[in-house]
């Protein structure tokens, strides 16, 4: 008798854990650090040829809401529109493979509405010299705003983040 008790109750919390695995309101900050994590793998592979240059362009820019406005900050001018983006990334692209982009310090400030989130992260990109191996060349603080749309977070505005007070 006192194995079936022990099964029973090993089912009942097996089939509560599964309701609540399935049920329960996914992750946000997770699934936000997931998709940043998705984006600098993207940019981070290498492509072989034209085709693939262009194929990759086009997943960079499924990460960015169609009317994104990326301000690079002082010095460089605001890029509007996903379109604006694939461009530049296509050409950029082959020039792009000994460097290696990396988003660290990731905090996630949810809005309430569960469909908008203010990303806060470090963005570094390391340069490879076949002499000296890595070296940074650039590491900035940036502001992130995020939209969810069709099931996956999009980063809808890029905005420098000022250290220098």
């Amino acid at each position: 008798m006192r194995a079936r008790t022990v099964t029973g109750a090993a089912l009942v919390a097996l089939l509560a854990l599964t309701t609540a695995w399935l049920f329960w309101p996914p992750n946000t900050d997770r699934q936000i650090r997931r998709r940043l994590t998705a984006l600098a793998d993207e940019f981070n592979s290498n492509t072989a040829d034209a085709l693939g240059t262009a194929t990759k362009a086009v997943r960079i820019g499924d990460y960015f809401t169609e009317d994104v406005v990326i301000d690079l900050g002082q010095g460089s001018s605001t890029i509007v529109g996903r379109e604006t983006l694939v461009g530049m990334a296509a050409r950029l692209q082959p020039r792009t493979g000994p460097f290696t982009l990396r988003l660290d310090d990731i905090t996630v400030d949810a809005a309430g509405d569960g469909r908008t989130a203010t990303v806060a992260l470090t963005l570094t990109i390391t340069g490879t010299s076949s002499v000296t191996g890595p070296q940074s060349i650039d590491a900035r603080e940036f502001s992130l705003g995020m939209h969810q749309s069709d099931g996956e977070w999009r980063i809808a505005r890029v905005a420098p983040v000022d250290t220098i007070k």
